[in-house]
């Protein structure tokens, strides 16, 4: 299963996270610290990220957002 998924039409990016490896609370911290960049709610067991503006690349912001998260999670 992919764990990005980029959908252009809808301007959203859609991830999938394993449970055994990414915590919940560092998810939302995750959330919390892209608040400005992007909007995120959870549909089900995908995070949506919709930006708040056009200049945000879509196919980049998915995986900037797992960086930060595992750089939340070496630390």
């Amino acid at each position: 299963m992919k764990r990005i998924m980029v959908d252009e039409g809808k301007k959203l990016v859609m991830l999938t996270f394993n449970d055994n490896f990414y915590s919940k609370d560092l998810i939302e911290k995750s959330i919390l610290d892209f608040k400005e960049v992007c909007d995120s709610n959870f549909q089900g067991e995908k995070l949506i990220l919709k930006p708040k503006n056009n200049e945000i690349d879509l196919n980049t912001l998915g995986y900037e957002f797992y960086n930060y998260l595992l750089g939340l999670i070496k630390s």
